[in-house]
């Protein structure tokens, strides 16, 4: 556990260091066309505060990233103009955003979760309320909702979204599904007072490294507790089958395994990889509650 610890704060250094971060704030024709993009194409009419909806990939190479999503989880990819739509089956999870390299910077991937709340622009005055930083909006988005981007107190980017005709509702991840988000911080006291108080999470599963963020009951976000890093980032978890599998694949088609199932806890249900455009997410096995086979 110390080492993955140590691992994780390395790469939390890494991201830190890069000179062009991507973010919303550099969109341009793509923006349009996203903006005509539901999250869900059957929206509950009902808002569920602090859980996180939608994620969209912005990187400086779309084509390459999106053949490596299609080939390693099976996702289907969609272009629609300039925005690309990412389908798990039979409904839309994602998108893909192409940045633009900028003169003398250098660009990598990252995933930009998107996270439920009621009142976009009452929540946006809670982020500064509390010390965190408003990066761009609160804006309309057309099809999508009101949206605005922000950073917290520790510098973890993330889109509070509104979105148009409710949220998706509840229900079990499947293979392929994003299954789960957290965030990577060496201060677990400030993050969650500052997420407690905009998103309204109210309670706290705590462990010993690791908590959760829980609304009315139901499991919303994790904390991960990391050592010595100068700046956090939320990454996503995707449910896969096979762990194992899966981090084969990923070397295969150019992309990265920083922890292989075997060095990360939880009994190599788990692993941490990027796409070839530097982008990081988990990846992790889940029992199912339905108690369906999936080996």
């Amino acid at each position: 556990m110390q080492s993955l610890v140590c691992l994780l704060g390395m790469l939390v250094l890494m991201t830190s260091s890069l000179s062009g971060c991507a973010s919303f704030t550099d969109l341009s024709e793509s923006g349009v066309d996203m903006a005509q993009i539901p999250i869900t194409e059957n929206p509950s009419g009902k808002s569920y505060p602090g859980k996180f909806i939608w994620h969209d990939l912005l990187t400086p190479d779309a084509l390459s990233a999106a053949r490596f999503y299609e080939q390693l989880f099976g996702w289907q990819i969609e272009q629609h103009g300039q925005y690309a739509v990412v389908r798990n089956g039979d409904k839309a999870i994602a998108g893909i955003l192409q940045v633009e390299p900028v003169a003398g910077k250098t660009r990598e991937g990252v995933w930009i979760a998107s996270v439920s709340v009621a009142d976009v622009d009452a929540v946006a005055s809670l982020v500064t309320a509390n010390g965190g930083t408003i990066l761009k909006g609160p804006l309309d988005m057309g099809q999508r909702g009101r949206a605005v981007m922000i950073s917290d107190p520790q510098r973890a980017d993330l889109v509070l979204l509104q979105a148009k005709g409710g949220d998706p509702v509840d229900s079990e991840a499947q293979i392929g599904d994003w299954l789960w988000d957290e965030i990577w911080t060496d201060n677990p006291e400030i993050i969650e007072k500052f997420y407690r108080q905009v998103l309204g999470y109210d309670n706290l599963l705590s462990g010993n490294d690791y908590d959760v963020f829980t609304h009315k009951g139901e499991w919303r976000a994790g904390i991960r507790h990391l050592q010595d890093a100068k700046h956090m980032l939320w990454v996503p978890v995707v449910r896969v089958a096979d762990p194992y599998l899966i981090t084969k694949r990923v070397e295969k088609l150019g992309g990265v395994v920083w922890v292989t199932p075997d060095e990360a806890p939880g009994n190599g249900n788990t692993a941490l990889i990027a796409d070839p455009t530097g982008a990081l997410l988990l990846v992790q096995r889940w029992p199912s509650q339905t108690a369906e086979g999936e080996d």
